[in-house]
């Protein structure tokens, strides 16, 4: 059995009008190793004041210099990984790739297709330096294209699971403890999957106790939703989303179906020295 550890990499925040305020939403990048592969789950988001520009919206870190320095943390380099995998291409999860020149791009097709003609709500996340970091790789042979589920390397599952995007990936990860789901923005709060328990959210919602909660940036039906969940679940052992300040740092050390409170779900207390 061929198993991995998995770090989460924050490379930065966003702060995102919510609610008459403004919550801070963070940006995950994830390090899956083992069995000799260095294997990065999505490459993060640009810097700040490109953000600022484009969407109007603060927030820290991001880009390169942040990409950099969480890889370097590990003892590694853009050189050092082996694949990128993209679970998306939104802007904050499919920035940087021109840090990784000699690394294999793992993408859905129906995702790349969605990001040069996507649902018109979703116009202003796909990002055409996105596509073009994609496109203008100098080896074709660095790009996959995959149209389905696929295994990367033995103990590492692919699935495709079309709902936030039309291309959207959940990367499942044989860990010794079990199987671990990176599941991005299909569930990016543990809200979303345990909707009914006070321990996920400050909100619970009784009627989903035997669903989930599914998101409003979406190119699918609720139904089809619903369902790529189920089949997550049905696959894996504990799920991991994407801008839950609850997440664990390192799998399999730390291992938990659900936080112990809702701290974090959502973090609207201003940073200190307030938003940039």
């Amino acid at each position: 059995m061929s198993h991995y550890t998995i770090k989460a990499l924050r490379i930065g925040e966003l702060y995102l009008p919510h609610g008459g305020s403004l919550m801070r939403d963070p940006i995950h990048c994830w390090l899956v190793q083992g069995n000799g592969y260095n294997i990065l789950v999505d490459s993060g988001m640009a810097e700040i004041p490109v953000i600022r520009q484009r969407l109007k919206v603060g927030g820290s870190g991001g880009g390169h210099p942040a990409l950099l320095a969480l890889l370097a943390e590990h003892g590694l380099t853009p050189a050092d990984i082996h694949y990128v995998v993209l679970t998306h291409m939104h802007f904050d999860h499919a920035e940087n790739l021109d840090l990784f020149p000699d690394s294999m791009v793992v993408v859905q097709r129906a995702e790349l297709l969605g990001a040069v003609d996507p649902v018109p709500s979703q116009r202003v996340y796909y990002w055409q330096s996105s596509i073009d970091n994609l496109l203008a790789r100098k080896r074709t042979r660095k790009v996959m294209l995959l149209d389905g589920d696929h295994e990367l390397v033995p103990g590492v599952q692919l699935l495709s699971v079309p709902s936030h995007t039309e291309g959207m990936q959940v990367v499942v990860v044989s860990t010794e403890k079990g199987r671990a789901a990176i599941v991005s923005d299909l569930g990016d709060h543990y809200r979303y999957w345990f909707p009914a328990d006070a321990r996920a959210t400050k909100s619970p919602q009784r009627s989903l106790s035997d669903a989930f909660l599914t998101g409003n940036i979406r190119s699918e039906s609720e139904r089809t939703w619903q369902k790529a969940m189920a089949r997550v679940v049905a696959s894996s052992d504990i799920v991991i989303p994407a801008h839950d300040f609850r997440v664990p740092t390192s799998v399999p050390e730390q291992w938990f179906a659900i936080p112990d409170s809702t701290d974090g779900d959502l973090a609207h207390v201003p940073p200190p020295g307030g938003f940039n």
